[in-house]
């Protein structure tokens, strides 16, 4: 049939991950996480939509601008259905092992999937002719995991920093997006490894630990026991989980309550929270699959290696957020998984980094270790019979900052210049992820390459306008779906034809940073012309009433993952200005209920309200996706 290529004798190989018998790895304590439907008590208290008057801010929250003033224009003006049906893997995906079963019953969540409007693509596909391309063999010895490094600089502070595509390139690449049966295997064996030594059942649920001590309750508030890396912030629904709505409303006339349900979801320096979408039909079969998370701090070092110790002074400072959008039919059981193996899996890998490396290989060994991680993560996630997730992940230790990512979520790094003399703080994004779209030249080549089409919307070309996807064949009806991005976790039967995990990691580092913006905060005022004041007495003084010097601890790095139902209709400029007020203005403020003083909490709620208003405008509250965000404040 034209536009469909067989690649099942090609497949990816991890050549790079090696799982020796004493391995070290740990394994995620999350619990079921609350967001992932509406609770059961509130489907008879909210049966419809979100409706205009419930979404729109007005003046509980004073303490930011107006959302009226917001521009909610978002980047695509065309209906923005990420997600379709995608009946089931190819069999080569979708066999596994009985270690593979005992994964897939990790994961709690059991729903069912809202049937939502799905998009053909039979006439685009059926008149565009597809090149098919041979497999071009890597040169003899060369190694199959190659980064490719760029260096990029940002435009205000022209800081400059690394950044690395872990995608070996299509010359190099032996296999496609789904793994093999024996890199399953070895992954599906790390993986219990990471979780075994983490002290976590197969449930996810820390040894030994009655009902009430589980990692976390359905509505995660009960946490007398956490996981050995931390207690995870996880996010509450603003608007259908009545007692976080209440709790949030509370924040907004007194302190955030020791007891308060919003402790499970932030504090003064992070915080996550979400927004269920609406995707047609009743509200109380809505399912929400993006997920979040914020460690702070994120103590993985926790996780021994056999035979070694860290030293207490050696312990870094080490955090850890991201957010992950799941698509197609499950793909909530995918965000979850990656959301609950993530901090564990990746805990196992940081104890066993050689940080003594010399400083041109410490980058790309991380950049490698992050790479291994989605690959491990994409080669056991539920992923059959369809389903997938983005992945946005943000990881500090100590100055140094790694951003990887795949799909389009995104990350952004950011600094927030307080003013020594009280004036006006200002707030500048140093460094934002890429939207991992099929219409960008290297990602439609790798997608060309492995036999698959890039949908282009008509005028897109010239406009910019609407959302492209990567085609293909469901392997059972024979159907043509359309997946809104080039890299994923899971989405199995795309990765056939060219959409795989591998991320873009960048690295940066906070001092960096701060040296500078410094630099050139200070350096534009030292090169000012002085003025001159003339006093009564006639004599003249040199004055510096305008030049202001900035210290280390006026400049304040954070950072923000979100998905694109946030991104979609808040500018980043915007997202990054309402999370840097409520992380670092500690100003009690007048509001109608009496003074209150910002919070991360409230500035992510008040982002994801306006989202939802954007949303509400523009569809007409016939279509809402799921909003998520994750912030922290990074020193």
């Amino acid at each position: 049939m034209l536009g469909v290529i067989s690649l099942a004798s090609r497949s990816r190989s991890l050549r790079s991950i090696l799982i020796a018998d004493n391995s070290l790895c740990v394994r995620s304590s999350f619990a079921l996480l609350s967001t992932s439907s509406v609770p059961s008590k509130l489907r008879t208290i909210h049966s419809t939509a979100l409706g205009p008057k419930t979404i729109l801010l007005g003046s509980s929250i004073v303490s930011y601008p107006s959302p009226a003033l917001i521009s909610t224009q978002t980047k695509h003006t065309m209906a923005h259905h990420k997600h379709h049906d995608r009946p089931h893997a190819s069999p080569k995906s979708a066999q596994s092992s009985g270690a593979a079963s005992k994964i897939s019953s990790f994961i709690v969540t059991a729903f069912v999937a809202t049937t939502t409007a799905s998009v053909s693509y039979a006439a685009y596909y059926g008149l565009t002719s597809i090149a098919l391309f041979s497999s071009i063999a890597g040169v003899a010895g060369e190694e199959a995991s190659v980064l490719k490094q760029e260096i990029k600089r940002d435009d205000t502070y022209n800081y400059e920093y690394v950044s690395y595509d872990t995608y070996p390139g299509i010359h190099l690449d032996d296999g496609t997006g789904v793994a093999t049966k024996e890199v399953k295997k070895a992954s599906i064996n790390t993986i219990s490894q990471a979780m075994d030594a983490a002290g976590l059942d197969e449930n996810g649920i820390i040894k030994n630990a009655s009902g009430e001590h589980i990692t976390l309750h359905p509505m995660h508030v009960h946490r007398t026991t956490c996981p050995i890396y931390g207690c995870p912030f996880l996010p509450l629904d603003v608007h259908y989980e009545e007692e976080a709505k209440e709790a949030l409303e509370k924040m907004k006339k007194e302190a955030l309550a020791e007891e308060s349900l919003l402790k499970t979801s932030g504090c003064e320096n992070a915080a996550t929270l979400t927004l269920i979408g609406y995707k047609g039909g009743r509200m109380v079969d809505q399912i929400n699959q993006d997920r979040a998370l914020v460690l702070s701090p994120y103590m993985y070092w926790n996780i021994k290696s056999s035979g070694t110790d860290q030293d207490e002074s050696t312990k870094p400072v080490a955090r850890l957020l991201g957010a992950f959008d799941g698509h197609a039919k499950f793909g909530e059981k995918v965000s979850e998984y990656v959301a609950k193996i993530l901090p564990a899996l990746l805990a196992s890998k940081l104890v066993e980094f050689d940080a003594s490396v010399k400083e041109g290989d410490e980058h790309r060994k991380m950049a490698q270790l992050l790479r291994e991680t989605f690959l491990e993560l994409d080669a056991t996630s539920p992923a059959d019979p369809s389903g997938g997730c983005t992945a946005s992940v943000v990881l500090q230790l100590d100055s140094k900052i790694y951003v990887a990512n795949a799909g389009d979520s995104r990350s952004f790094v950011a600094v927030h210049i307080i003013r020594p003399d009280g004036g006006e703080a200002t707030t500048s994004i140093i460094h934002g992820t890429r939207e991992d779209k099929p219409h960008l030249d290297i990602e439609r080549e790798r997608v060309e390459h492995m036999g698959g089409t890039v949908y282009l919307p008509n005028g897109f070309a010239i406009t910019g306008q609407g959302t492209t996807r990567v085609l293909y064949k469901d392997p059972i009806t024979g159907s043509t779906s359309g997946l809104a991005m080039s890299r994923s976790i899971g989405d199995w039967d795309a990765g056939e034809v060219g959409v795989v995990p591998d991320p873009l990691v960048a690295i940066l580092d906070i001092n960096d940073i701060k040296q500078q913006v410094l630099e050139k905060l200070n350096g534009s005022c030292n090169n000012e012309s002085k003025e001159v004041e003339i006093d009564a007495s006639g004599e003249t003084k040199d004055s510096d009433s305008k030049c202001v010097q900035y210290s280390d601890k006026d400049i304040k790095v954070f950072a923000i993952s979100a998905t694109d139902g946030l991104l979609d209709y808040v500018p980043e400029d915007i997202i990054a200005k309402y999370v840097a007020k409520g992380l670092y203005d500690r100003n009690e403020m007048a509001t109608e209920e009496g003074t209150r003083t910002p919070h991360p909490l409230t500035a992510c709620e008040n982002l994801i309200y306006t989202a939802a208003n954007g949303w509400q405008n523009d569809k007409g509250g016939r279509y809402r996706d799921d909003i998520a965000i994750a912030v922290a404040d990074l020193g």
